[in-house]
């Protein structure tokens, strides 16, 4: 008899922001897929039974190609284990959760999908920016500077000259050269506010409020993984409260009954 795989959203960093559904999920996995950006928090809450295997795609360094990860879930499936890819925020913003999810399908592998806080709305949030908020954003747009094949994607560049709207930018901070350039050469206001947000909701979580004018040198010091918010909303991040990060002595000891 065949496994079953979860696709688990594990949010941003802090274990506190896990569902209760994806915190129970954990708790029956046999094999854990995860991804390098798991904070030891959360990995400490996968049970000392399950199976722990590193399967993350860092920018720059040696990774597992995806048909790789994709056939370890399928190999694993089959044996009739309970299969976790806990992926940092959520399994469809922006990860590989679409792909696995289609090639667990084909496999006839059952799959279920447990979202995740994405780090495209909490990230802001950390930094006291709302990315809606009535008389300033009327929208917001998440997108990626970054396509396979390290292609810079800069599709989404017209958007910042929309009045009242907010655009989040995942995977762009080693973009910033490009991004600069391209919003200059279509005319977009120097001036527009930026922030640059790192290690959203965890221990380490910073932000840097600056420009587009701005926005490279702004950048240099700037940890990563970070994502970028350009908008009026931005300059709520002087009157909004940021996100409280609680440290958890024992969080190795968190279980919840099924």
């Amino acid at each position: 008899m065949n496994g079953k795989l979860y696709l688990i959203g594990c949010g941003p960093g802090d274990a506190d922001l896990l569902t209760l559904k994806a915190l129970k999920t954990i708790e029956k996995l046999d094999i854990a897929l995860i991804d390098h950006l798991l904070t030891d928090e959360i990995i400490a809450l996968i049970p000392a039974r399950t199976k722990i295997v590193f399967v993350g795609k860092e920018k720059g360094k040696h990774s597992f190609p995806q048909e790789t990860i994709n056939a370890m879930i399928t190999e694993y499936a089959l044996q009739g284990f309970t299969v976790g890819r806990l992926k940092c925020g959520d399994p469809y913003i922006f990860g590989r959760g679409t792909e696995e999810a289609i090639y667990a399908s084909q496999n006839a592998i059952e799959t279920e999908v447990i979202p995740g806080v994405s780090s495209a709305l909490s990230g802001p949030l950390s930094a006291g920016i709302a990315p809606t908020a009535r008389g300033i954003s009327t929208g917001v747009s998440l997108v990626s500077a970054h396509l396979a094949g390290d292609r810079v994607n800069l599709s989404w560049i017209p958007m910042l000259g929309v009045e009242d709207h907010t655009t989040v930018v995942l995977m762009g901070l080693s973009r910033t050269r490009q991004i600069l350039k391209e919003a200059l050469d279509q005319g977009i206001d120097a001036s527009l506010p930026v922030a640059i947000i790192s290690n959203a909701t965890t221990a380490h979580q910073s932000s840097i409020i600056t420009t587009l004018g701005e926005l490279i040198d702004a950048a240099k010091g700037a940890p990563k993984p970070a994502i970028l918010v350009f908008g009026n909303v931005v300059n709520l991040s002087s009157v909004l409260p940021t996100y409280r990060y609680e440290p958890k002595e024992e969080c190795h000891d968190i279980a919840l009954s099924s």
